[in-house]
């Protein structure tokens, strides 16, 4: 099924400004972040060297400026996860809402082809990782970006030939993020249709508790339910399998990135192609590069969650009901 891009945005409208301000909070955070490593490589290049009379006093006064840049990168980040959560919960609330008017007006036909359980599942758990899409999405990849953009483009001018060795990494890295990305998505979709039935398969059976009861249908109940409970078991092995799979390939060459950083800087030094303090900036910075990308990794899986939760979402809202008015 396509997924409709207009219909997703047009939710973030009711709610620009307070969106565009979340934005600029993380988009500020992130940027102060970038600064910390040049002051450690101002310390070290340029204070500590030659005349140190001075250099105690200096030190304070950047360590006095960091707790300054601290302080505003942290009551950013604050204002930026508190209200980036009521963002998305507000547009849960409107989702939920748009759902459960459009269920309203849907023909009988409908709810005699879909079960109860699958239903609420659409109304609750869907939406709910769909708020978090909605919240994390725009807001960890502007903070993500700008850290790797950044840390890229200060690298690129301490020592260019490194910078580009590191970065050779990152088609391999957009490739596996790519392919995986596809595979998760479909497990993520089966492992919701899988727990709808389950929910669908508990509605059932409680709804009709007394006529189960009245004919000593228990074991058969018990049966059917252990069938969609053992299908929902199976989906989310196989989802794990993909994820091990996704996790430690990337994880691998992160760890590649760290090491090539160490083996190719000390090569430099070694032949005066740079210095202790540039590396140890160097150093500082490859955490620029890899945390964005393992915090990309841990967030994929919510990613994944939120589509295929807006894509269940929008399949129901497209049925239409067989009068109109």
């Amino acid at each position: 099924m396509s997924f409709s891009f207009k219909k997703f945005l047009s939710y973030y409208k009711p709610y620009l400004g307070l969106f565009v301000s979340i934005l600029a909070c993380a988009l500020i955070a992130s940027m102060i972040s970038l600064v910390y490593p040049l002051l450690v490589r101002y310390i070290t290049k340029d204070i500590l060297i030659d005349d140190l009379s001075n250099a105690l006093t200096e030190v304070y006064w950047i360590g006095g400026l960091m707790l300054v840049l601290v302080a505003i990168q942290n009551i950013g980040n604050f204002y930026a996860d508190y209200k980036g959560h009521e963002l998305g919960a507000r547009m849960e609330s409107d989702l939920r809402r748009d759902l459960f008017m459009h269920i309203q007006k849907l023909s009988f036909s409908f709810f005699d082809k879909e079960k109860t359980g699958q239903l609420m599942s659409r109304l609750t758990t869907d939406l709910l990782w769909l708020s978090e899409l909605y919240h994390h999405g725009p807001e960890d990849l502007i903070k993500h970006f700008v850290r790797i953009i950044g840390a890229f483009i200060i690298l690129f001018f301490i020592n260019a030939p490194l910078t580009n060795t590191v970065f050779c990494f990152v088609p391999l890295l957009a490739v596996f993020g790519l392919y995986f990305n596809q595979v998760l998505n479909k497990a993520y979709t089966r492992n919701k249709e899988r727990i709808a039935d389950v929910n669908g398969q508990i509605e059932d059976n409680l709804s009709g508790i007394r006529v189960v009861k009245s004919f000593a249908n228990e074991s058969v109940e018990i049966e059917k339910f252990n069938s969609e409970n053992d299908r929902f078991f199976e989906s989310r092995k196989k989802t794990y399998k993909a994820e091990a799979y996704f996790y430690n390939s990337l994880e691998t060459i992160i760890q590649l990135i760290t090491i090539t950083v160490i083996i190719f800087g000390s090569a430099s030094i070694a032949g005066n192609k740079l210095d202790l303090a540039d590396l140890i900036t160097f150093l500082l910075y490859i955490n620029h590069l890899i945390e964005p990308i393992q915090k990309l990794i841990q967030v994929s899986t919510m990613y994944q969650d939120g589509f295929t939760g807006f894509q269940r979402f929008i399949e129901i809202m497209n049925v239409k009901p067989a009068i109109e008015n």
